[in-house]
């Protein structure tokens, strides 16, 4: 069975339907696809059998401001569905090539065991320089055909090749061949796995002392020179792949706190960085403002102080 029949499979695109349905019960389009699934299912095996003729539908676009301001592309509901079946297929085959350091969208990861990652690496030195980089407007700047490329040399079979293709130019933005849209499932894994032979080249030289979160990265070394030298090696690596790490966002600390996703990690724990604290102040009061009732403002409290204390709990244990 080719990777395109596992992916149209019927209990593929099942599976995929349920899991779209989780906290979508109460919206129009998972209703009324719920009420004729069948129907449903076997249009979107039928389209994901057409491969580069698939008719994905048009996006809908909204702002998120956390803390930066974005734009998330949302999907159609059945898209969303053969976006999970092509995850559910492809996701086990990409993520057996990734090191364990990498962080981003994966089971068993997330960002509160990419900041004790960090911190136990930190605890083990008695001394230490960090590089800390990102990438600029890093969904938008991934290639199709660099991404295709290494897909295509790391998957059993190339029968995906058309899907994918058609996947990748299905946003209006992304139809030059460059970018993904944030927002959908197949974007986070492509864009996680995008990065991945940089990340066997950082943890090589680096000794294992690197850590990845999406386009976060940290690199932790031994010396002054070392560091500067390995910030200038992955800025030539950037190149060839087409991306760019902005000056600004090149920092190089030493024996400090490091901020990491929102935290400020050093070799004692992890506390949330004062601007995150000051964020959710700002937005509980504004919560309090507009007349939240008493008991989903506690919520709010409770939910910001799980999130407060996660990596430190990790870190404890």
């Amino acid at each position: 069975m080719t990777l395109l029949e596992k992916v149209a499979e019927f209990s593929n695109l099942e599976s995929s339907f349920k899991a779209c349905m989780q906290g979508k019960r109460g919206k129009l389009s998972p209703q009324l696809a719920f009420l004729k699934w069948d129907a449903c299912l076997e249009k979107i095996q039928n389209n994901i059998l057409l491969g580069k003729d698939y008719p994905w539908g048009p996006y809908k676009e909204f702002y998120v401001c956390d803390p930066k301001r974005r734009v998330v592309s949302s999907a159609p509901f059945l898209d969303r569905i053969a976006h999970r079946a092509i995850y559910q297929v492809v996701d086990p085959l990409v993520d057996q090539h990734l090191i364990p350091n990498t962080f981003a969208c994966r089971k068993g990861k997330g960002n509160g065991r990419a900041i004790v990652a960090l911190h136990e690496i930190l605890k083990s030195m008695d001394e230490y320089w960090v590089v800390k980089m990102d990438v600029r407007k890093y969904f938008s700047s991934i290639t199709h055909g660099r991404l295709l490329g290494k897909l295509l040399r790391i998957l059993p079979d190339d029968s995906l090749e058309g899907l994918f293709r058609s996947l990748l130019q299905s946003h209006p933005n992304c139809r030059h061949g460059v970018g993904l849209p944030l927002g959908n499932l197949t974007s986070q894994v492509f864009a996680n796995f995008y990065l991945h032979q940089i990340d066997k080249f950082l943890m090589e030289e680096c000794g294992g002392r690197y850590v990845r979160y999406m386009d976060d990265m940290v690199l932790v070394l031994d010396s002054r020179e070392k560091s500067r030298r390995m910030m200038k090696a992955v800025v030539a690596l950037g190149k060839k792949e087409k991306l760019k790490f902005p000056q600004r966002k090149r920092v190089c600390l030493r024996s400090s706190g490091v901020p990491f996703l929102g935290f400020l990690v050093d070799k004692e724990s992890a506390k949330p960085l004062n601007r995150n604290r000051r964020r959710v102040k700002r937005k509980l009061r504004e919560k309090e403002k507009k007349g939240l009732r008493p008991s989903e403002l506690e919520r709010s409290i409770l939910s910001y102080k799980a999130w407060e204390a996660y990596p430190l709990k990790l870190i404890q244990t």
